[in-house]
């Protein structure tokens, strides 16, 4: 309790110093509008809650992002692998959706500075794995290949996809007997498994969500690359994401995601 404690006065702190240092970057105007686009069913990140709202870490953050700059933000809840489409289009537009910072992402948007880490894991039934599967804790993608189905749900376009995609290629960790299911969600491709599904693989909080709202199920982290999460831009916001990078800057030093991070995942009433 005193540590939640502390971060939330870290938080709020960081908050003030926040307003402070960007008060002046106010602006208004019709050009005074970020449309955020996510792809809600990637708790804690972003979410639908018992309202019908779609709330998250990223909802928050870009909530206060637009507060200390002064921009309206307008969240629009798409398909994930449209999100960069629609930054193309506009540019005040955002994209807020756990992304992971990607060469190919790159390419087509800019990226604001990193401001969480996450690693993949797989979502199975209960006692599937055991203490000898693992390589110091952690499961290689190639013990998959014991799963009595054989086929992986991933959400599309998301590094589980990508790692999956890679895994069943001839050569691969698991080879071309598998095959990987797309989903718009996780929590969608989670209903599946044990019937269409041998296990679904996605970021580590998301599996925690749901694995805490299935007692069925357990996840298990998978011997893979450590990802950097990203806000992404239009190509043309150079100067967008310069204010964005000295907002986020504060709320990383401060603590300020911690919270909303703690506060999405069920630490914080």
């Amino acid at each position: 309790m005193k540590k939640i404690i502390t971060l939330i006065m870290t938080a709020i702190m960081a908050l003030v110093s926040v307003f402070a240092f960007t008060a002046c970057n106010s602006s208004t105007g019709s050009a005074n509008t970020l449309y955020v686009y996510t792809n809600a069913g990637f708790a804690p990140y972003e979410y639908i809650n018992e309202k019908g709202e779609v709330v998250g870490v990223d909802i928050d953050v870009m909530k206060e992002v637009g507060e200390v700059l002064g921009y309206n933000v307008v969240i629009n809840d798409i398909e994930f692998n449209q999100i960069l489409v629609e930054v193309a289009k506009n540019k005040n537009a955002v994209g807020a959706a756990g992304m992971t910072k990607k060469p190919d992402r790159d390419d087509v948007a800019l990226a604001s500075i990193p401001y969480a880490t996450s690693v993949q894991y797989a979502i199975v039934p209960k006692g599937t794995f055991g203490a000898e599967d693992l390589v110091d804790g952690k499961l290689p993608v190639s013990a998959l290949s014991a799963l009595t189905k054989k086929a992986i749900g991933v959400q599309e376009g998301t590094t589980g996809n990508f790692l999956i995609e890679d895994a069943i290629v001839d050569g691969g960790d698991l080879g071309t007997s598998f095959q990987c299911m797309t989903y718009t969600n996780a929590i969608v491709a989670s209903q599946d498994i044990g019937t269409t599904l041998g296990a679904v693989v996605i970021d580590k909080l998301p599996a925690k969500s749901i694995c805490e709202a299935n007692s069925a199920l357990e996840c298990v982290e998978l011997v893979a690359d450590i990802e950097e999460y990203v806000i992404y831009f239009n190509k043309e916001a150079s100067e967008l994401v310069e204010k964005v990078n000295k907002v986020l800057s504060k709320m990383i030093e401060g603590g300020v995601i911690d919270y909303y991070t703690l506060k999405h995942s069920g630490g914080i009433l």
